[in-house]
Formats: C-alpha cells, structure tokens, sequence
C-alpha cells in the first residue's frame, strides 16, 4: 500500500518538534561519518540514508495469525505478505521523517524546505519511488524491511534549479596538473557535514558551492563526501586515482576556506575544475 505524500508531511510537522531534543551529532562508525535520527542512519560518507523497520502478524495463543481489524484467520502466505507491506510502511516512515534533519547548506535545512515550500511537500510524495527496498525473514512470520536512499536523490526535493556555473579560473596561465578530485581537512574547524558546502578563496570568492555543481552527476553519484581520517579520504571513490589534498584556514560562513597556494594548483587545470563540478570532494571532518 502506497503512503500518501499528505501522510509524509503530517509526519513531518509532528516530528520537528522532537528534532529539536534528539541528537543529531555526527557519530564515529569506523571512519565513516554517520549521523543518526532514531533508527535510521544518514551516511555521510558512504552517501545513502538507511531505514530498518520490521513488521510482523498478529499471531494468537495457538499460534495463529489472525487479521488486526477483524480478527479474521489469515494464511500463513498472507500473514507474511502483510508484513512485508506493515515493514515497508514504517521503514519509509522512519527514513522520510529523517531527513528534516539533513543540512542543506549553511543556512537551510531539508526541514526548513519542507514547512516552507509546497514543492518540496510535493515531491516528498512521489520519494518512495526513489528508495530501495530489500527484505529478509524475522522469525517465523515476520519480516524486516532494510529502505536505503542516495543521497543525490534529494536533490529532487530542492525547490530551485542549480545553475551548475562555471568554475572560476585564475587569471593568466600557471602550470597545471590534472587532479580527479578534492580532498579537504577540515579536522579542528569543527565543521558540519552538509549537502552542498561553500569552498572559499582567502579573500572570500566562492569557488564552490550549490550553484557550482552538475545535478546531473549529483543526483546519481551524491554531492560531497564526508569522512573522518586520511585513509578514508584517499581512498574514497570521488578521490579518484589522484586527488588533490589541502588543509583548510579556517571556516567562513560556516565553511571552509582554501589557501591561495592551494587555490593556483586546484585550479589552474580545467580538468580539476570539472571534476570539482562532478562532486569529486571529500571533507575530513572532526569525530565529535
């Protein structure tokens, strides 16, 4: 049975409330960076949000399932199938709920897109689409539901378009090497993971960002990557074969800023430049 998105939404208002007294805090598993909202987990690093829920029959003394409205006997094949559909619901439930604690930016969060925008409430609707769903058996008739959505598709829940703008070059020609991505220590800024952080020159130029950006490769590959150590980091997916790594100054509006000895190497070479605009970074964040 599908959920409508009305249903989401509700969910959503009621769950702002506890937002603000749960933790949110970006936990250690391994090096991954994990960020937790009840049961589910938002994996910085690894880029998807997964949901666990299960979901199971009512079952009488005898042992026999029975329907929870009317009490009527239920085959055993029926029994699980209702589960099946019981552990998908609250799953996507949970996973959805979530999200409202994901920040966008330095100033916005997915919950702050969601109470303001019939846009977002709308396409919020159309998400169980987008999530992936896998099961396994709990016992006799019960059944666990693991959802796990990338990151990439909330992009879908923005209500602006991206621009993907070009990446600024550096007046006149430097010497260049070709980097196929970024990597960013961040460690002792104490700076927070966010889908679409700023990049800055010393003096303040954004040099990347959320109009820098192809959706296109966002959408199916994430944003920027989150980790808590340098091994991590370098061997990340987006680091690529020969990443750049650089540590940041200091953070501005919340993010970070980038050495203009760093900036002449990064981008000096328009293949590194589209590579930046692919997402290929990762951020080195501190563990608490």
């Amino acid at each position: 049975m599908k959920l409508h998105y009305r249903r989401y939404v509700f969910i959503f208002f009621l769950a702002i409330a506890l937002a603000v007294t749960l933790s949110s805090l970006s936990v250690p598993v391994g090096n991954k960076v994990i960020q937790y909202y009840n049961n589910v987990e938002i994996n910085w690093t690894d880029q998807i949000i997964v949901a666990k829920a299960t979901g199971k029959p009512f079952v009488s003394e005898s042992g026999t399932p029975l329907d929870t409205s009317t009490y009527e006997i239920l085959s055993v094949n029926n029994a699980r199938s209702r589960a099946i559909e019981e552990a998908k619901d609250r799953a996507t439930e949970s996973l959805i709920t979530a999200l409202q604690i994901i920040q966008v930016d330095p100033i916005r969060s997915l919950g702050d897109c969601i109470q303001s925008d019939d846009y977002t409430q709308m396409q919020l609707g159309m998400y169980p689409n987008d999530i992936k769903y896998s099961f396994k058996p709990d016992g006799a008739m019960a059944t666990q539901c693991t959802a796990i959505l990338p990151m990439g598709r909330l992009l879908k829940l923005l209500p602006e378009a991206l621009p993907a703008k070009d990446i600024p070059q550096l007046p006149g020609k430097l010497p260049s090497t070709d980097y196929s991505g970024l990597i960013v220590d961040t460690r002792g800024q104490h700076f927070s993971p966010m889908l679409f952080p700023s990049l800055f020159a010393e003096d303040g130029t954004e040099i990347f960002g959320k109009n820098f950006i192809d959706s296109r490769d966002a959408y199916v590959y994430g944003t920027v990557a989150y980790c808590f150590s340098d091994d991590v980091a370098m061997h990340h997916k987006k680091a690529g074969k020969n990443p750049y790594y650089c540590a940041a100054l200091r953070l501005y509006n919340r993010c970070p800023v980038i050495a203009n000895t760093d900036l002449k190497k990064i981008l000096a070479s328009s293949v590194t430049r589209n590579n930046l605009k692919k997402g290929n970074i990762i951020i080195i964040i501190d563990r608490d």
